[in-house]
């Protein structure tokens, strides 16, 4: 498998014109031609391209125009990026050896629509944008001179407020064109470009394939277990051989499974003919003794090295990944890996990972450093959000023992024509491709359920091409249309259950707040709040954690993923910002507080964390809150005990609608928990405040958190990836810039500008500032919290770069250092993207027994006579199913009840929400089947005139329901037996009071 070539490859030898080349994978990523405008004829060999500008891959062309806007409400994501066709020129010389070669070439992916020429002749166009794919330059290739490659490449995107803003239209209606439902900054930052690696490959006629197999269509090796256990495992091999000699050949394969450390461990060996023209797959099976496992805390990677022996000589060779590992699922008692039960526990992420001056084009150390992340946190479950992971993405959970969800391209829901079409053929390369990845046990066949004809259509495609790899498919938000193709339901928010089938949570706890605002009482934010949705400081946000992770903490539930790891620019849905701050790290990598409380939430090992900082105005008075989980901790101050806390037994959530600050858009939560604990009303002095852990009485964990001094200098720290800067043009050093005061302890509450100077031959990128618009590419930027980060990018000249910060009475730092070399012979070099060493494996435990538990104590709220599969994702409480009744309460916490009932839906069933979460819009969803046919009448606040997008499905009754002097509008829609009804949020104007919405359901039969 190709991405494999790059982290398991043999040694390569290259030498050039008459000489044997036994190369198998060239880096193709330095040295192009770029300009951001589309030209006629670019594609010719002879265009002159003199004047444009030198570029190197992984490369995009909305670097500068990205994190520097606003994000706009309503979801939308940043919109105000540069869309349209360009190109990209690579004139490279062919050595005459390659005559009698084959000769591919591989884009990890090209965003959006791209195109590929050699020396004017279409070679291959890929519109999916995500989606690794290739070319055989062999029929157009000049063996001995120079080759011209181009790539046409189209970002054009839509926009949620095209179409007059009818998301119907912009999420699902598509016919040609770059305009697909998934290229949409509503899912992606629309960051155009050839914005990952560039390989050729160079084999003999006689090859094995690779896992290309749009427009090649070829699936490469395919290596799985068979029957798996601690004493043995089967090896199933399955590798693809292409013969384009002249004449039949004789084949000896030759496969070597190798471990960690190089050493072969099994040998299986087979012979076939091929006829001239012919590609066969070859099968064979082998036997290895007491293997070891992959799993997360012990990623246990083995290499499958495969070689074509003809007269004793290898022509051709090619290693893959493999990893011993089962699953299984169970609605009792959620996951297990290698029969040891395991709480998936993790975040989702963007697949376009982007970086402030970097946008998506990131050299694959800083994908693999943001990964590393996750797995710092004590994390081991990373869903990857509408398109799939990027090949560094599944290299990197593979080495750090991170299992992935992986989908294919996708929005939101179905799509039909030429977009099915594309999404489709993209699913099918998806599973090919990443099918050897033991990290990846996940199918997301869709980001919502699709119709029958296509879920089969995805289902198949998996049981075609990975029907042994021991993995599961399913869909978010499963209905019962896509319930029998699938193992497992997608939940969301905590809803979106089905009945019979495991659940691996996508999304949860989506609220958002930014690093730099510490908590209520810090200078200068005591009196910030968010336009919008949300109002909530670093400290609450972090809080909170502990009350979403409630939604997959019960037992029988599988765990899942945070929503989202890192602040991006795709749908947001506060104005102040310029990223969606649900992200438990900023978008430069710096954690917030909740990166630390779900790094506790998370860990199987004693630990603790105060939150926030101590660093305040003298008199200040207020609640210190510690994460720990242990029963017991105590708080010192200046080394005196000001206080000791028990742990309580349960998680208890008290009514946030009477907890509201004055602004009718804060949402907070009054909870205990039994890993907070809360000291009140402490007086701030100047100092050190310890924390202390105990569990049965003995000191398991502390924390120091010390007053700093006034801040005096800055201090500059350089991050790069394991070749130091590579002056490729393409690689980036990181820099975090602190204040710190006099013993050289970072200010935490310092706030003010720095300005940066650079010399040498690097391209300033600088950082960003999430509350302030065009923050990015400037050479100065706020120092936020204390602490930000600024990015240099690398060009072709190696040498000596110095870079100084400077802020205002503070003493400047200096940081300077030697970027490394990168040679091209010809337009490519053998030296291939490197990731940091591997991880020191320690052993794991033996496994216990799978422990055992009955479905969820309030299983019975989700279903009735009339409807199941209930699920409600607001925060506030469960949604309750009861029979209709005058004088019923309208709501789950609310005492108002309804007098009268309108014709038509005096019997049936009514869901009752809390209406508490009236203006929560993270998003509040509800989800239920409906057991026979029946008419979904809402009741909507009458006072609000916009409506929602899901009520368009409804029609308007002209009744309302009148409950004093309070008025409901009732919407009627006619749902089938066995249909799945969902419906969004209840947040249409987040600045008007209203009343939460009901629901009826009323048998039409």
């Amino acid at each position: 498998m190709i991405s494999f070539h790059r982290l398991y490859r043999p040694a390569l030898c290259l030498l050039f014109f008459g000489v044997s080349l036994r190369a198998e994978t060239l880096n193709f990523n330095l040295d192009w031609k770029f300009i951001r405008q589309d030209v006629v004829n670019a594609q010719a060999p002879l265009f002159d391209d003199s004047n444009w500008q030198s570029v190197s891959t992984p490369h995009t062309y909305n670097d500068i125009d990205t994190f520097d806007n606003f994000s706009p409400p309503d979801h939308m994501g940043e919109m105000d990026q540069w869309g349209g066709k360009t190109w990209y020129r690579k004139t490279f010389l062919a050595p005459a050896d390659w005559k009698n070669k084959k000769v591919m070439i591989e884009f990890e992916a090209v965003r959006q629509i791209a195109e590929v020429y050699l020396n004017g002749k279409l070679l291959v166009k890929s519109e999916n944008g995500f989606v690794p794919f290739g070319a055989d330059l062999g029929p157009h290739l000049i063996p001995g001179a120079n080759n011209v490659l181009a790539v046409a490449c189209n970002n054009t995107f839509v926009k949620d407020t095209d179409y007059g803003g009818d998301r119907k239209r912009v999420w699902h209606d598509y016919g040609g064109g770059p305009l697909f439902p998934w290229n949409n900054p509503h899912w992606h930052p629309a960051h155009g470009g050839i914005y990952r690696n560039v390989y050729l490959h160079i084999s003999d006629k006689l090859h094995l394939t690779k896992p290309l197999f749009h427009n090649l269509g070829t699936v490469g090796t395919y290596v799985y277990a068979i029957n798996p256990s601690r004493a043995s495992t089967g090896v199933g091999i399955e590798a693809e051989v292409a013969n384009e000699t002249n004449q039949q050949q004789s084949v000896e394969l030759r496969h070597l499974l190798l471990d960690r450390d190089g050493k072969n461990v099994l040998r299986v060996k087979g012979q076939g003919q091929l006829k001239a023209g012919e590609k066969k797959t070859f099968k064979l099976e082998g036997n290895l003794e007491n293997p070891q496992l992959w799993e997360p805390k012990h990623p246990y990677l083995y290499t499958l090295r495969t070689e074509i022996v003809q007269d004793g000589r290898i022509v051709d060779s090619g290693e893959v990944p493999f990893g011993v590992r089962w699953v299984k699922m169970s609605t009792n008692w959620g996951f297990s890996i290698n029969d040891r039960h395991l709480k998936l526990q993790g975040w989702g992420m963007k697949s376009v990972d982007g970086w402030p001056g970097l946008g998506a084009a990131n050299p694959d150390w800083m994908h693999y450093y943001t990964l590393q992340q996750i797995t710092k946190a004590e994390g081991n479950f990373v869903r990857w959000g509408h398109t799939n992971g990027a090949p560094v993405h599944l290299r990197a959970a593979d080495e750090l023992g991170i299992v992935t969800m992986q989908p294919g391209v996708d929005g939101e829901g179905d799509c039909e024509g030429h977009a099915w079409d594309i999404r489709i053929q993209a699913w099918r390369d998806v599973v090919i491709y990443f099918r050897n990845h033991p990290s990846l046990i996940f199918w997301e066949g869709g980001n919502q359920s699709t119709s029958k004809e296509h879920t089969e259509a995805l289902k198949a495609a998996v049981d075609q091409h990975d029907p042994h790899g021991g993995r599961l498919y399913g869909h978010r938000r499963a209905n019962n249309v896509v319930k029998p193709f699938s193992d497992f339901s997608i939940s969301t928010e905590g809803s979106g259950y089905i009945k019979d089938l495991p659940t691996v949570e996508g999304e949860y706890n989506r609220e958002e707040s930014p690093r730099r605002v510490w908590d209520r009482m810090t200078p200068p934010y005591q009196n910030w709040h968010a336009v919008g949705s949300y109002d909530l400081s670093a400290e609450e946000f972090a809080l909170h954690q502990l009350v979403h992770y409630e939604k997959i903490a019960p037992l029988s539930h599988a765990g899942g993923a945070n929503w989202i790891f890192v602040d991006s620019t795709s749908g947001g849905r506060v104005r102040t910002e310029v990223t969606r701050t649900s992200g438990e790290m900023d978008a430069m990598r710096l954690p917030k507080e909740a990166y630390h409380v779900v790094r506790v939430i998370f860990s199987d090992k004693p630990d603790l964390h105060i939150v926030g900082h101590w660093n305040y105005p003298a008199d200040t008075v207020k609640d210190v809150h510690v994460v720990s989980d242990s029963d017991e901790v105590s708080l010192e101050l200046n080394g005196r005990e000001i206080g000791r806390r028990k742990a309580v037994k349960a998680f208890v959530k008290n009514d946030n609608n009477k907890e509201r600050r004055g602004d009718a858009n804060a949402i907070t939560f009054t909870f205990e928990h039994p890993n907070l604990f809360t000291f009140p009303k402490v007086g701030w002095q100047p100092g050190e405040l310890v924390a202390k852990a105990f569990k049965k009485g003995e000191l398991v964990d502390k924390q120091h958190l010390r007053t700093s001094g006034e801040a005096v200098a800055l201090r500059l720290t350089a991050m790069t990836g394991p070749t130091g800067l590579l002056a490729d043009g393409s690689d980036a050093a990181v820099f975090d810039v602190e204040a710190v005061d006099a013993q050289g302890q970072r200010v935490p509450t310092y706030l003010g500008r720095c300005d940066f100077e650079l010399s040498g031959p690097g391209v300033w990128r600088g950082g960003y500032n999430s509350g302030r618009e065009n923050s990015i590419n400037n050479t100065y930027l706020d120092i936020e919290s204390g602490i930000n980060r600024v990015i240099v990018r690398s060009t072709r000249q190696a040498g000596q770069l110095t870079l100084v910060a400077k802020a205002k009475g503070l003493k400047p730092a200096t940081f300077s250092f030697n970027s490394v070399p990168a040679t091209a012979e010809g337009g490519w070099t053998t030296e291939l993207p490197k990731l940091p060493a591997r991880l020191t494996l320690t052993p794991l435990p033996a496994p216990g027994p799978l422990p055992t538990a009955s479905l969820d104590a309030e299983s019975d709220t989700k279903s009735s006579k009339l409807i199941e599969d209930l699920s409600y994702s607001g925060p506030a409480g469960q949604a309750r199913i009861s029979t209709i009744q005058k004088g019923g309460k309208m709501f789950v916490d609310h005492d108002i009840s309804i007098d009268a009932l309108p014709p038509g839906i005096a019997q049936g069933e009514q869901i009752r929400l809390p209406n508490a979460d009236w203006n929560y819009s993270a998003v509040d969803l509800l989800q239920f089947n409906v057991k026979s046919n029946a008419t979904v009448v809402v009741a909507h606040d009458a006072r609000l005139e916009k409506k929602m997008e899901w009520l368009r499905g409804f029609k308007d009754t002209g009744e309302t329901l009148q409950i004093g002097r309070h008025r409901w509008q009732l919407f009627a829609k006619k749902v089938a037996k066995g249909e799945s009804v969902l419906l969004g949020s209840n947040t249409e104007d987040t600045k008007a009071k209203r009343w939460m919405m009901t629901v009826f359901v009323v048998p039409t039969d």
